[in-house]
């Protein structure tokens, strides 16, 4: 009996008995040993079947929606299970919702079945008229919760990451919230008062790990999971370091992966995440006041060389970061912005490299108070 059967089974209990059982359940995931590679479970694709008032039958739409659901099923592995929640509007008695739903969990069931989904991989769950996703007042709205969804999960091999945040300048250990992305799960742990923690993160993946602790400027990495026994014990035995600048007066610190188009203050798509991290980063600290100073690249030309528009552009760069945390709630007081043009370029000879120059272009928070 799987977890899901076994939850499902204890919630139709009562007394004190079943809560016990109830809470074992929940908590049977925590027992996994920190050593051991396990599989945890995630949405690998998801469908929905609509039905007409009163009916559990299937149209010709949602037979075309079960075809490829099993196309699917049958054709990406590892595919391990499937589930079905069915639902209905809310006319009519909560008994009778609930019982249709169930006929419509249950023919959605055996069409799967049919197309090769085997049957003891499929769970079921309904729940009549208690689990909306629009308003009943309309005839729009009860057709979108006459439904049934439809999610197949596919299993991730899980390892033991460790690490620790620490204080760059004294190597102590610091106390900070340690963020985890990947390109299908988010998650963030607070470390201990010395700054290490423990996850469990998807084997042979590229994480984004991102450190925020107060007093500091924020820090991103990305790392490569391994998950051979090796490097597990390694990394149970040697924790990762994570290293944080302190926040300080006269500091300062670039915003990492901001980038523009060429010659505007226009963020490219793929850098806008960067910018909630600044918001993170003046939120837990509440007590300092910053410069936002853009910058940018124009090496082996004298500043007073510029054209005008050039300096509005390291500007106007600074403009929409500080823009963007006061539409967010930062308030003005807290906050300057200025443009230094090309006079404080990191690499200002000609010959620069391409990583060199985007080093050029950059926006920092400097510390005032």
């Amino acid at each position: 009996m799987s977890r899901f059967h076994f939850a499902l089974f204890i919630h139709q209990r009562r007394g004190f008995g079943g809560l016990v059982c109830f809470l074992i359940c929940l908590l049977l995931p925590f027992f996994t040993t920190a050593q051991s590679v396990f599989d945890s479970l995630r949405v690998a694709h998801t469908a929905e079947l609509f039905f007409a008032f009163g009916k559990h039958d299937l149209n010709a739409e949602a037979e075309r929606t079960l075809d490829s659901v099993a196309d699917y099923w049958n054709n990406r592995k590892p595919v391990v299970k499937l589930r079905i929640t069915a639902h209905t509007d809310s006319v009519g008695s909560l008994e009778n919702n609930l019982a249709l739903s169930q006929r419509r969990a249950e023919v959605t069931k055996s069409g799967l079945s049919k197309r090769g989904v085997p049957a003891e991989k499929i769970e079921l769950a309904y729940f009549g008229e208690r689990k909306p996703v629009a308003a009943n007042a309309t005839e729009v709205g009860r057709q979108r919760n006459r439904r049934a969804t439809i999610e197949i999960f596919n299993s991730i091999p899980m390892v033991p990451y460790s690490g620790q945040v620490k204080d760059q300048q004294t190597g102590a250990g610091i106390p900070a919230i340690v963020h985890f992305s990947t390109r299908s799960r988010r998650d963030s742990v607070n470390t201990d008062s010395v700054g290490f923690y423990s996850v469990q993160l998807p084997k042979d993946s590229v994480v984004k790990i991102e450190a925020f602790a107060e007093g500091y400027f924020f820090k991103s990495v990305m790392q490569r999971i391994y998950g051979s026994p090796e490097m597990v014990q390694r990394m149970l035995s040697q924790p990762a370091e994570l290293t944080l600048v302190p926040a300080k007066v006269g500091e300062k610190a670039a915003i990492n992966n901001l980038f523009f188009v060429g010659n505007q203050a226009v963020l490219l798509k793929s850098s806008e995440p960067e910018l909630p991290k600044v918001l993170k980063f003046m939120q837990i600290n509440p007590g300092l006041e910053v410069e936002i100073a853009g910058h940018i690249n124009h090496p082996g030309t004298a500043p007073e060389a510029l054209e005008a528009w050039e300096w509005e552009l390291s500007v106007n760069r600074a403009k929409l970061v500080y823009e963007y945390l006061l539409k967010n709630g930062i308030a003005a007081a807290r906050m300057s912005y200025k443009g230094y043009g090309n006079t404080e370029m990191l690499f200002p000879k000609r010959g620069a490299t391409a990583e060199e120059q985007e080093q050029n272009r950059r926006v920092e928070i400097r510390v005032l108070k």
